[in-house]
């Protein structure tokens, strides 16, 4: 037998370590996971993580694994993996209103620090434009720029005709092309930039157990319609607080012009970026232990 991928090992620790809780949020439930801090007294440092589209909390768990000395807290969106549907809609300013009272229903003692991948970094850039309570703003693979603007601008725009077509079809087979077995496939091949076949094959195991976690063919449609609807440069003018951005050289969603575009925009001069290279959008299963280290070296200069 195989051994384990040191990716795949992470994730199991952070299951063994999770604490599975609930909260309601409005009218609908959230799920989320609390991954407590393993050595010592209670931990000085908090982190909320926030997942990307069609994903759930386990694609984040091996980033939480690699951070052993933080508090960390990681929800299910509303619509998504545990959680149920928002009430009120699923744009991009629903969800940082969510987020909102989320944070504010935990109750924490310190202010947490707050990381969003992916689609995740549109909804905590969103939500750090209007709200405040968090240390500091970590974007791990923003979509920095408009997705139709992307380096797959043709792609995308296949992808909304194929999202059209979804949401056009009466609902179950509109359902059955959302959770296909080739789309999923499809998009995992194209984003997973290793040439590791182990790694590989765990990382598309791992699309196709999360991928498709989501409430209903509506939440799948209103949630793609949100990501292409928004990115991170509509809010980064109004950003007040240290911003890590943490960016693929081969990210297939946001170029690196594009990354350093944003980046320089930004006005917070105790802001970083880190370029990782040989990877592209799905650092946080190629690269977790790089990103959790650049993530812990990033809290020791920003806590208290």
């Amino acid at each position: 037998m195989a051994e384990l991928l040191n990716q795949e090992k992470l994730a199991d620790q952070a299951r063994s370590r999770a604490e599975r809780r609930e909260l309601m949020v409005g009218e609908a439930k959230t799920a989320y996971w609390f991954y407590p801090a393993e050595f010592g007294a209670a931990s000085k440092r908090a982190l909320i993580m926030i997942h990307g589209y069609r994903g759930n909390h386990h694609g984040l768990e091996a980033i939480a694994a690699a951070l052993p000395n933080v508090d960390i807290y990681i929800p299910d969106l509303p619509g998504f993996g545990e959680s149920s549907p928002s009430k009120t809609g699923h744009a991009i300013a629903d969800y940082a209103v969510w987020l909102s009272g989320f944070i504010f229903g935990l109750n924490l003692k310190r202010e947490p620090h707050l990381l969003g991948h992916s689609f995740g970094s549109i909804i905590v850039s969103a939500f750090a434009s209007r709200f405040s309570g968090i240390k500091s703003l970590i974007l791990e693979n923003p979509v920095s720029a408009p997705a139709l603007s992307g380096p797959r601008a043709l792609a995308t725009a296949a992808t909304k005709s194929f999202f059209w077509l979804a949401g056009a079809l009466p609902e179950s087979l509109g359902l059955k092309m959302l959770k296909g077995k080739p789309v999923v496939r499809g998009m995992s091949v194209v984003m997973t930039k290793s040439r590791d076949r182990q790694l590989r094959k765990w990382i598309h195991a791992q699309h196709d157990s999360n991928f498709s976690d989501f409430a209903s063919r509506a939440v799948a449609l209103d949630g793609y319609s949100a990501s292409i609807s928004n990115c991170v440069g509509d809010f980064s003018a109004d950003f007040k607080l240290p911003v890590l951005m943490l960016i693929g050289e081969l990210d297939d969603i946001t170029t690196v012009k594009q990354q350093r575009a944003l980046f320089s925009s930004i006005g917070q001069s105790n802001s970083k970026l880190v370029e990782f290279k040989r990877v592209g959008h799905l650092t946080h299963y190629e690269i977790p232990e790089e990103i959790a280290k650049s993530i812990e070296e990033w809290l020791a200069e920003n806590d208290d």
